[in-house]
């Protein structure tokens, strides 16, 4: 999103919302624009159908290991001509411990469509299928395929194409941290199905970050609706 339509879309929602006040621009995706408050809360203007689903059913919740969603508006930019939902949320940070969080979700993502096979017809998993064996509680297909992501961190080194060569305390380190990912996708899932049946995280990286207080949370939900 451009810088120019960044503002515009600021200025009108401040002239119609004067009591938020807005302190700079965290960042942009395909739906939306994020801003940071005061007392570390964000301003999210989203037009993502799926997600206000979700927000909407984590509204006022305090959960554990999804993102707070505090509550919500609508919001018509008449310089676009579309309607966005405000949603109030708590903000997440990258910390110390980033790293190994994107390298575990990585490694989590190399394990389910590449190493883990389910799929009959294509032989590889999709994110329908992933989705379905977190709500179905399928445990044999999930130890499976932590198993295989294990194993895959133990012989890394064997990869001819493995471009910077690990050593062993780093794959210790590595195969430490996919089972805590592997745990905490789990929980996340199990508290996301509790309050949102249909609900889905959404599988990108820059979607896990640490609240205030260091817990690892998800930032974004969808559904598949």
């Amino acid at each position: 999103m451009r810088k120019e339509k960044i503002d515009k879309l600021k200025q009108e929602f401040s002239l119609k919302n004067p009591y938020f006040n807005i302190i700079g621009l965290l960042g942009t995706g395909n739906h939306g624009i994020a801003f940071a408050l005061p007392e570390e809360k964000v301003l999210k203007l989203t037009s993502d159908q799926q997600e206000m689903f979700v927000c909407n059913a984590l509204q006022g919740r305090h959960c554990k290991y999804l993102c707070n969603i505090e509550y919500m508006g609508d919001f018509y930019s008449v310089s676009e001509k579309r309607m966005y939902t405000w949603i109030i949320m708590e903000q997440l940070y990258k910390t110390s411990e980033q790293k190994w969080v994107n390298d575990a979700f990585n490694d989590f993502r190399h394990a389910w469509f590449t190493l883990f096979t389910d799929n009959p017809i294509s032989n590889c998993l999709t994110c329908s299928d992933l989705w379905s064996i977190y709500k179905n509680k399928e445990t044999a297909k999930i130890n499976r395929c932590i198993m295989l992501c294990k194993d895959y961190l133990s012989h890394i080194n064997d990869d001819e194409d493995t471009f910077i060569k690990l050593s062993d305390q780093q794959i210790s380190t590595r195969i430490h941290y996919i089972s805590v990912f592997f745990e905490f996708i789990e929980k996340a899932y199990d508290e996301l199905f509790s309050i949102c049946p249909e609900g889905r995280i959404d599988l990108n990286e820059g979607n896990f970050m640490f609240d205030k207080t260091g817990n690892l949370k998800v930032l974004d939900m969808q559904t598949f609706m």
